[in-house]
């Protein structure tokens, strides 16, 4: 039916339809719509779900900071999507069988951990100090709630301390200490020649490039590429074209009277007797008297704050005399506590109350009423909020449209581009590996490829790009995977093949002198005269000494100790394609006994060993876990 109503829908019949079909949607809604089925999951892990959307949105966020970092470097360095795609995902299963494990460990956070480290964050501050309104705004703007956010930490911070007990619970022996400390005062006597390709001497015939082109042809494949056409709708650029005068934002403050208000705030003090949810009724009953007395020593004349610094639990809020500071409802997530608070009245003194977090005795010195901010204060504020609400009316409206029009007219973006006054914009050639432009979104690769869009020439789904961000996308242009042709190649080939001649000459001659100078290690100046080349002689050196490259360095302490004192002759190929020959002429080795570590080199020893250990755990965790990925989803 459906395609039937694709195939001979066009003109006024189209519009018909589509004012039919808006009904349900209308009635749906867009959100219906953009969430389609149910979503897809990416991996399980010990039967937590990792859901495509998190995913996506990780992956969107790791790429931009990745490019933020590399530059243009990325592209070079995340070539193959999948390769950003399976580093993204192997963080999220570490991070959540991590957590699994925290959370079976019972690594927790308190809540006054939980309180001072959101009080502790320079964005929720003003003039220095913690500011309730502007947490709560900051909040909002992310859509995300407190406890959401709240809950995030608490997950971070058990897992950091989880990590941290392994990580510190390393250690090495003494002897392993002293034997370390002897390998790193060992010095080695050595020189050495460096030789280089001469890549400028070497000739490519062009049978050499036909050859090798025509055994190497899959290596020369293009990917299959497309170019796109696509609408696209942004709450944003539609709220930067409304405009509001000055008396319909007076307005809209004025609706709402209520609504531009700060927070009374509650300047209170405590005193904690902490219980956890498993205590005992005879702990209970213990922590009660405790309060009582508390209670009665500061009705005998005794101060708060010397009482609280007595007897408190709460041992950071026992250094200001169990001063907690000025308090609004929504700043601690203690309802018995914030209850008792808000219904008390300036100086009173509350009797004993179980509260989450065990027995608490509550003093409240000060109530800061709840104000109506002014007019000018929050004009921009009300204004924004006007914005925001139209806009997002509007751009869900337009999508809606956008989503029916492209469906129904499912072989062109005329249609819909007429219809509401957008533009179709194009690409340029997109393949499975770009992230520039629209190809840079989640999803939409995998849609310009699809079987719909990329064999039926349909044009795709609505897709959500991102919070206030949506299109539709067709295929413009189509390129299959081929294999260049050898005029396209020829000059690329010529360079590898002359770049492999000129490494397989160098390793020859290498080999041919390691050859001369194992039966007569004395002609190294002779081989490095025959050669074009110097001896460098680097004198006795540690492992970590920066007068030779690192590199080098490493591959001479990897030789063999000679037994009958005699130097040894050996060669290797360095990374950036240089050949080394190294006469090794003495180890020095240190004295044993007098070797020794700073303190500063000992800690970081037994940190390397930490993290080697946290590694395998890690390992031991992915091994042992019941770890599904769906790949297909990806």
């Amino acid at each position: 039916m459906l395609m039937k109503i694709r195939d001979g829908a066009t003109g006024v019949v189209a519009y018909i339809i589509v004012i039919l079909l808006a009904i349900p949607f209308a009635l749906w809604g867009i959100h219906e719509y953009f969430g389609g089925p149910a979503d897809q999951i990416v991996a399980d892990v010990n039967g937590q779900e990792i859901s495509k959307r998190v995913f996506d949105s990780q992956l969107q966020d790791q790429r931009r900071y990745l490019k933020s970092i590399l530059g243009d470097s990325f592209d070079t360095v995340y070539s193959d999507e999948n390769d950003l795609k399976k580093s993204v995902l192997d963080s999220m299963i570490q991070n959540t069988l991590i957590n699994n494990e925290s959370n079976t460990a019972g690594y927790r956070l308190s809540d006054e951990q939980l309180y001072d480290r959101i009080r502790s964050v320079p964005q929720f501050q003003k003039n220095g100090k913690f500011d309730s309104e502007t947490y709560q705004q900051l909040l909002a703007a992310q859509r995300r709630s407190a406890v959401e956010f709240e809950e995030q930490l608490r997950a971070e911070e058990s897992n950091k301390q989880f990590q941290s007990s392994v990580l510190f619970s390393s250690f090495l022996p003494g002897n392993s200490k002293q034997q370390y400390a002897s390998l790193k005062k060992q010095k080695r006597n050595f020189d050495y020649l460096l030789l280089t390709s001469d890549t400028d001497s070497v000739e490519v015939s062009e049978q050499e490039i036909d050859d090798y082109y025509q055994d190497n042809q899959q290596s020369f494949m293009s990917p299959a590429k497309v170019r796109l056409e696509y609408i696209e709708i942004l709450q944003n650029d539609i709220g930067d074209k409304l405009e509001y005068s000055e008396d319909e934002i007076l307005a809209s403050y004025n609706d709402d009277p209520d609504r531009y208000r700060t927070q009374e705030l509650r300047k209170a003090s405590h005193i904690l007797f902490k219980l956890s949810e498993e205590s005992t009724a005879e702990e209970m009953a213990v922590a009660f008297d405790n309060a009582k007395a508390a209670i009665e020593r500061i009705n005998n004349g005794e101060s708060f704050a010397e009482v609280a610094k007595d007897v408190s639990d709460d041992k950071f809020s026992t250094k200001n005399g169990g001063a907690l500071g000025f308090l609004s409802r929504s700043d601690i997530d203690n309802p018995p506590f914030v209850n008792k608070l808000f219904s008390m009245q300036a100086g009173e003194l509350s009797e004993p109350v179980r509260t989450n977090l065990g027995v608490q005795v509550v003093q409240l010195e000060e109530i800061k009423s709840s104000t109506r901010k002014s007019f000018e204060e929050v004009k921009n504020q009300v204004e924004n909020e006007l914005r925001s609400e139209a806009s997002e009316k509007e751009f869900v409206e337009q999508a809606e449209q956008l989503s029916n029009l492209s469906y129904v007219d499912v072989d062109s973006l005329d249609s819909a581009a007429d219809a509401l006054a957008l533009e179709i914009q194009s690409s340029e050639w997109i393949s499975g590996a770009s992230l520039e432009g629209i190809a840079s979104f989640p999803g939409v690769v995998a849609a310009a490829f699809s079987d719909e869009v990329l064999n039926k020439g349909e044009n795709s789904t609505l897709l959500e790009l991102a919070d206030g961000h949506v299109a539709v996308i067709r295929v413009l242009e189509h390129q299959e995977e081929q294999i260049q042709s050898l005029e396209e190649v020829s000059e690329s080939i010529e360079e590898l093949v002359r770049l492999k001649k000129a490494h397989a000459s160098l390793l020859a001659t290498g080999e041919s002198s390691l050859t001369k100078l194992r039966d007569n290690s004395d002609l190294l100046k002779q081989q490095a005269s025959d050669l074009n080349t110097e001896v460098i002689s680097a004198g006795s050196l540690l492992r970590d000494d920066a007068s030779v490259g690192n590199e080098l360095l490493t591959k001479v302490f990897e030789i063999a100790i000679p037994s009958d004192g005699q130097p040894v002759i050996n060669g290797f190929e360095l990374s950036d394609g240089n050949y080394a020959i190294v006469r090794l002429n003495e180890v020095i080795e240190a004295d044993s006994e007098n070797a020794s570590l700073e303190m500063s080199e000992w800690i970081s020893l037994q940190g390397r060993y930490g993290r080697r250990e946290m590694s395998s755990m890690l390992k031991s965790l992915r091994e042992t876990g019941d770890v599904t990925i769906f790949t297909e989803n990806l």
